[in-house]
């Protein structure tokens, strides 16, 4: 676990600002390598076969895409409370069918345990905010991103309206605060909160692990990191004759970090707390995505034309019900149908690939694309910005 990203966020256009094609392919890519992580249910351990990388972060980079494109999207556009209200609610109901419909999917077909608590929690996109995996992963468990993105959203507007100096003071304060926290628990003799069971997707206690993975506040590092690449993206420009180069050397160096990333975090199990080595699986390659959303931001270059085909567009498009499906598939076809045993795991994820694609297609267009439309009509903001974008809104109402 954009959020332009697989948790809710889309390729918006703002008014005299052009679309960002290749973030949003970028995005197939992200949603791609979380797929393949899952894949672990029919025997296939990714991480074993390439180079040691933990696919699974690839949900950090959605929460650093998220800061950058709704910071695109909507920098100047709080002109009330109006505006936030509607910000708010539109990007609810841009993620609320998708979610529901995954979980009622999830439930009838998969029987995981439920209870009010969960379904509330579920309901309301409030899953992580109680940060148990039992809470988080309860129906649907990919769903626990986009309760940490809602926290983003209610986050966002308070922090757009700010001065940019303001906005760095603020990132840089919040982000020295986890650190240092971190920091701090990876010196304590034991851990924090009790250690999980056997079955840790169960627990309904706050673990170390479920702490410091599932926690908004925590998570809002990497949104705030996305939110800086911005401020540095309206300010200071790559040059068009080192684009290409550029892009080049940013996808190298994810590559070369990925493949130390979990011989760093197999470092810090062994020396240091459960918190930190976590903390660092889960969210510790966020600068390199940042990076890499700051040098993709720009609309030239070569692999920009790559990236900005049709076909990985609409992919990019569809990735956020992708995200949404694919793990409950896989799950139906793994234990369920025992799919891989009876037909072998390549086959098992081939199926999990076409159906997890066709149903991604029809909820894009049945839910998604109808809910968007829907709570803009609805909840529409402003559309001009003030002449000053950074008034604060107390001042406005």
């Amino acid at each position: 676990m954009d959020t332009t990203t697989a948790n809710g966020v889309n390729s918006i256009e703002p008014p005299g600002r052009p679309q960002l094609h290749n973030l949003t392919a970028l995005r197939a890519f992200a949603a791609l390598s979380i797929f393949i992580h899952h894949l672990k249910s029919f025997g296939i351990d990714a991480s074993q076969s390439i180079r040691n990388m933990d696919l699974g972060c690839a949900v950090s980079f959605f929460f650093v895409l998220s800061g950058f494109v709704l910071s695109y999207s909507f920098a100047g556009r709080f002109f009330d409370w109006r505006d936030v209200r509607h910000f708010v609610f539109q990007r609810f109901f841009r993620l609320w069918p998708v979610h529901m419909l995954c979980s009622f999917f999830a439930l009838v077909t998969l029987h995981g345990p439920a209870s009010l608590l969960t379904a509330y929690l579920t309901t309301t996109l409030q899953s992580s905010w109680i940060p148990t995996y039992g809470t988080a992963y309860a129906y649907n468990g990919v769903s626990w991103s986009i309760s940490v993105e809602l926290f983003f959203y209610l986050l966002l507007p308070f922090i757009l309206i700010l001065r940019p100096n303001q906005v760095m003071l603020v990132i840089c304060g919040w982000t020295l605060a986890v650190l240092g926290l971190l920091a701090f628990t990876a010196v304590l003799p034991g851990p924090v909160f009790p250690p999980s069971s056997e079955r840790p997707w169960l627990d309904f206690y706050v673990t170390d692990a479920s702490f410091v993975q599932l926690f908004p506040p925590l998570r809002t590092v990497e949104f705030l990191s996305g939110i800086a690449v911005y401020q540095l993206f309206r300010l200071r420009r790559i040059p068009a004759g080192w684009l290409a180069s550029t892009q080049i050397a940013a996808i190298a160096c994810l590559v070369l970090y990925a493949g130390v990333h979990d011989e760093i975090t197999r470092s810090l199990a062994d020396h240091a707390s459960v918190m930190a080595s976590v903390a660092y699986r889960e969210y510790g390659m966020y600068p390199v995505f940042a990076a890499l959303v700051y040098v993709f931001a720009h609309q030239s270059g070569a692999v920009t034309r790559v990236l900005s085909c049709r076909p990985l567009i609409f992919c990019g498009e569809i990735s956020f019900a992708f995200y949404m499906i694919h793990q409950i598939v896989i799950f139906n076809l793994a234990y369920n149908y025992e799919f891989d045993k009876h037909y072998g795991p390549i086959a098992a994820t081939i199926s999990a690939a076409i159906l997890s694609l066709g149903l991604s297609v029809i909820l894009h267009r049945t839910a998604e694309k109808p809910a968007i439309a829907w709570a803009k009509r609805r909840f529409p903001m402003s559309r001009l910005a003030p002449s000053s974008p950074h008034m604060p809104l107390a001042a406005l109402v």
